[in-house]
């Protein structure tokens, strides 16, 4: 017996609805732009029944803790995370065999690609999907290698020194909301110090990055620009993760490429795409049309860049 295209197509969005929810277990890590933005975070999900815990909880702080804190073990949130990545990925499992025993991967053709896009609705959800959770265990592994960066500190410094180090950089830290002219000066201030009194700390580097981040999200290109250039001059470090889970450089780079090209300055950026493309195999998080953080292989942003350099 045939299936007319009409009921091929409406089993689809019923398909598409079902992939969005799945989808959406991995929400945006709009926390790390809120908290930068000094806005509240945003409500957690009521995640579906199939669902894990949500992935945008915020991690534990990566910084080796003196002897008086109290915080739970990275490794321990970082292990509960790969386990939810894992059940996500068995739930796709499960999805795809229900698509093919059903023989919805028919209905795929029917599917029209969204606008400027050859690719169908389907594949691309499910691409969206993958390069997500690339980028999550990508993060695992850069927290990972971030605090036993930390430890480096603690272990270079004494622990003394490594205190003095956090005490700078938690009041070098993007500060919350509009920050008065006296709390402005005593950021700066700190940055300042670390940037003199230990340049060659992790620690110093993660300061600088997050405040070249901040300027970004903020669209301060002036700001982002000076901090991203103290960053790739001064710091000895080609990886600068920041307490989120965010590979800085490319992602700066990425943002510096794209403001540069809106603005006619094609050479420059030309010349930091060149620097992106040693990184090609990375996948930066910026946010899509919607504002929302959206992760993305950067080659894909080097080709498109390019792209438009070229017209």
């Amino acid at each position: 017996m045939k299936t007319s295209p009409s009921s091929i197509i409406l089993s689809s969005l019923a398909l598409v609805s079902s992939m969005i929810a799945i989808a959406i277990q991995f929400p945006p890590l709009s926390g790390y732009v809120s908290a930068l933005r000094g806005e509240e975070p945003p409500a957690k999900l009521d995640a579906a029944a199939m669902s894990a815990q949500s992935l945008s909880e915020p991690l534990p702080d990566t910084r080796v803790a003196s002897p008086s804190e109290a915080d739970v073990p990275v490794a321990g949130a970082l292990d509960a995370q790969a386990r939810r990545i894992a059940l996500l990925e068995k739930q796709l499992s499960q999805l795809e065999r229900v698509i093919r025993s059903a023989g919805l991967d028919a209905a795929a053709p029917y599917l029209m690609p969204p606008p400027g896009s050859d690719s169908p609705l389907l594949a691309q959800i499910g691409e969206t999907y993958a390069t997500r959770a690339r980028f999550e265990e990508r993060r695992k592994k850069m927290l990972e290698h971030s605090q036993e960066m930390r430890q480096r500190d603690m272990d270079a410094y004494g622990q003394a020194s490594y205190e003095a180090i956090n005490g700078l950089y938690d009041k070098a830290r993007p500060a919350r909301g509009n920050a008065t002219p006296e709390q402005k000066a005593e950021r700066d201030a700190a940055l300042n110090s670390l940037m003199t009194d230990y340049p060659e700390a992790y620690t110093t580097s993660v300061a600088v990055a997050e405040q070249a981040l901040a300027a970004a999200i903020n669209r301060d290109t002036a700001g982002a620009e000076g901090y991203y250039q103290s960053l790739v001059s001064a710091s000895p470090y080609s990886e600068v993760v920041t307490e989120q889970g965010i590979n800085a450089i490319p992602t700066l780079q990425t943002y510096l490429a794209r403001q540069y090209v809106d603005e006619g300055r094609f050479d420059e950026a030309a010349t930091i795409l060149d620097a992106l493309s040693t990184q090609s195999d990375t996948i930066i998080l910026e946010p899509n049309d919607m504002g929302e953080p959206t992760a993305k292989p950067a080659q894909d942003i080097i080709t498109e860049l390019r792209d438009k350099i070229a017209r």
